[in-house]
C-alpha cells in the first residue's frame, strides 16, 4: 500500500510526489476537512521531494498556447 499527499483544487487532483506505477490499481480518496492553508504550511508542502514537479509538465503550462508562435494565414 502507498499513501501520498495531494491536494484537488476542483479540478485536478496534484500529488506532492511522483510515482512509478503504470498498470491500473485501486485507489482510496479520502477529502479532509480544510486546513486553512497559511504561507508555513503552504511552504512546507512544496518544500516536499517533487511537490513542485508538475510545473515541468507541458500539459500543466497554462501559457504554453501564448508562447508558441502564431501562423499567419495567407
Amino acid at each position: 500500500m502507498l499513501s501520498i499527499q495531494g491536494i484537488y483544487d476542483g479540478k485536478k487532483l496534484k500529488l506532492s510526489e511522483k510515482i512509478d506505477v503504470h498498470t491500473p490499481k485501486k485507489v482510496i480518496v479520502t477529502f479532509l476537512e480544510e486546513e486553512g492553508w497559511n504561507e508555513e504550511s503552504l511552504r512546507n508542502f512544496s518544500a516536499q521531494t517533487n511537490g513542485l514537479e508538475f510545473w515541468e509538465n507541458e500539459q500543466e503550462n497554462i501559457y504554453q498556447d501564448y508562447l508558441k508562435p502564431k501562423h499567419k494565414r495567407k
